[in-house]
């Protein structure tokens, strides 16, 4: 499994990502540092695995996992209601631009204010480092140098079958679903940032699990992340996250 560049070049992730080690010299010409974030996001087809497999890097690397760990954490910021906030979640919807009210205090949240909240909150967890971000347009919140940005795939038919058989319901109720999903998914990053989404050239490494195991593919993004930023580093405590103001 190769790394697809920012020219959409697929190359060998040694030789893409050779970085000197947490403690080596810095550059006499500038005379700094080089920083390591040491974040991962996983953007994701829905029905691919993306979530399971982020959940096994967590685990393995011992980051903190953020998938709907974040919705709640950001409700809880915005003072709103986690419903309201898992509506607007990756949701084709024009709620970026409405104003919604909350059930909390009378309180209210603008898209626009959401998508500040969100901003800041991906920037705050990358600034802390030892984090896996599931979906959330987290690899367009950050530049291209602060995280190892992946993407899980997999073929339309593959993925539902896997929910049909999940949910039991038949091929052509499970196709309009992951459809619905994949458009979902796709509209939101448009809203978010103006990005597509599916573009390979947005990732640094891009999975199919088609015939990977959930294990084999966190694998493969284990050895990218080790391959790009070294040695690993735990994630700092929730609590010294800062609190954010709407």
């Amino acid at each position: 499994m190769g790394i697809v560049n920012q020219r959409g070049q697929t190359v060998a992730v040694a030789a893409q990502w050779a970085r000197p080690q947490r403690g080596s010299e810095p550059q006499q010409s500038t005379g700094k540092v080089e920083t390591f974030p040491r974040i991962i996001t996983i953007s994701r087809e829905f029905g691919a695995g993306g979530s399971r497999v982020a959940s096994h890097v967590a685990a393995e690397l011992g980051f903190q996992l953020w998938d709907h760990e974040l919705i709640t954490y950001l409700a809880r910021k915005a003072e709103a209601d986690v419903q309201l906030i898992r509506a607007i979640d990756e949701r084709q919807r024009d709620l970026l631009d409405d104003v919604i009210s909350t059930s909390i205090h009378g309180g209210r949240i603008s898209g626009g204010k959401y998508r500040g909240l969100l901003t800041r909150t991906i920037a705050e967890l990358s600034e802390r480092g030892g984090a896996v971000i599931v979906g959330r347009g987290a690899n367009f919140l950050l530049r291209p140098d602060q995280a190892l940005r992946v993407r899980v795939v997999c073929p339309f038919r593959e993925r539902v079958e896997r929910y049909g058989a999940r949910e039991r319901i038949d091929w052509a109720r499970a196709a309009r679903y992951v459809r619905s999903k994949d458009r979902e998914r796709e509209r939101f990053a448009k809203q978010l940032c103006a990005e597509n989404s599916s573009d390979p050239v947005h990732y640094d490494l891009i999975v199919n699990t088609l015939d990977l195991s959930e294990q084999s593919a966190a694998g493969l993004v284990i050895s990218a992340y080790q391959a790009r930023f070294g040695d690993r580093q735990q994630a700092a405590p929730m609590e010294e996250v800062p609190s954010l103001r709407l």
